[in-house]
């Protein structure tokens, strides 16, 4: 199996196609997307690029196509599951969503307890936190907004805090240490959904939606005009 991984939501977007199951151990590629203030001009031609690499294309897609569902940048999540969305249904490969706090505990070092934390903005942290079991990883408490001194206070410990907003939580002292990466990559958002698809998990593509920090202004005026019909 081939997963073409893409992930946007963060400052710096990736691309990545992975062969978990290739004779010798697993093969990746991955290229960092370097014109964040293009990426809609940059993703499209970056994934051809290295599907022509790999000898891949439209009668040879990737059987397995992943993507990052936030949260993070507004633009670079619409772009990066438009763009995923479009190649799954042109191949009439399946597609699986990650979120971001998902692929980050992943990445996270070793230990009994992560917590992923990203930067909202607004004085305000989205964090999730993860308990490492030997039955497997369990979303402990989560994902929410906080502020994050008093996040800080609440969280259980000793803990590996990962995320873009790591050191507005961290406290070595008290057992909360920063640790890297701020942000997924692309190979981690394809290693993880294939995992989920190789268990037997499956989304449906068309219902598929990125998660966002906050409401923009036109969904907040409906859910404000909804509370008050209610």
């Amino acid at each position: 199996m081939i997963v073409l991984g893409i992930e946007t939501a963060g400052p710096h977007g990736s691309v990545a196609l992975l062969e978990p199951d290739a004779p010798g151990g697993a093969r990746v590629t991955q290229t960092v997307l370097t014109a964040t203030r293009q990426l809609g001009a940059e993703l499209a031609p970056t994934i051809q690029r290295m599907l022509r690499a790999a000898g891949l294309g439209p009668r040879r897609p990737p059987d397995l196509v992943a993507v990052d569902t936030g949260p993070g940048s507004y633009t670079g999540l619409r772009i990066g599951l438009a763009a995923a969305k479009g190649l799954a249904f042109a191949w009439g490969r399946p597609l699986m969503g990650v979120p971001c706090v998902d692929a980050l505990e992943a990445m996270a070092p070793p230990g009994e307890r992560v917590v992923c934390a990203l930067d909202a903005s607004r004085g305000q942290v989205y964090a999730a936190t993860f308990l490492r079991t030997p039955e497997g990883v369990v979303r402990e408490q989560g994902p929410d907004l906080h502020d994050p001194a008093i996040l800080r206070q609440a969280l259980p410990r000793p803990a590996a805090v990962v995320g873009d907003a790591a050191s507005l939580i961290a406290d070595d002292a008290a057992g909360l240490v920063a640790a890297d990466p701020p942000w997924p990559t692309a190979e981690r958002v394809a290693a993880l959904a294939y995992a989920r698809f190789a268990r037997g998990e499956r989304q449906d593509a068309l219902r598929l939606c990125p998660i966002y920090f906050h409401l923009n202004e036109a969904e907040e005026q409906r859910r404000k005009r909804g509370m008050r019909v209610g």
